[in-house]
C-alpha cells in the first residue's frame, strides 16, 4: 500500500486510507525530537519501543495534536508537540 503509516503504538491511521489526516515527519531539533518521542511513547527506557529511532520515513498524523493548536510546518520543522498518550 502506499503513503504513509502512523508510527505511534496503537495507530493504524495512514495517509492512503485516510486522506482527511496530514502525516508529519519528526523534528531534526534533537530536543524537539526527544518531546515528540516521550509524548507518542517511544521513548522507553526498556521493552520493545526502546531501540525506536525515527528515520525520514516515519510519520505521525494528524489525529495525535491538538486541534486547537496550529499545526502549521515552518521551514520544514513542525513547531508543535504532539499529545501523551496514557
Amino acid at each position: 500500500m502506499p503513503g504513509f503509516t502512523c508510527c505511534v503504538p496503537g495507530c493504524y491511521n495512514n495517509s492512503y486510507r485516510d486522506r482527511d489526516l496530514r502525516f508529519y515527519t519528526f523534528p531534526k531539533d534533537e530536543e524537539q525530537r526527544k518531546v515528540w518521542l516521550q509524548n507518542i511513547s517511544r521513548a522507553g527506557v526498556s521493552g520493545c519501543f526502546s531501540t525506536f529511532k525515527p528515520t525520514t520515513g516515519h510519520r505521525v498524523c494528524s489525529g495525535h495534536f491538538q486541534e486547537l493548536e496550529a499545526v502549521e510546518q515552518k521551514d520544514s520543522q513542525l513547531i508543535c508537540f504532539p499529545l501523551s498518550i496514557s
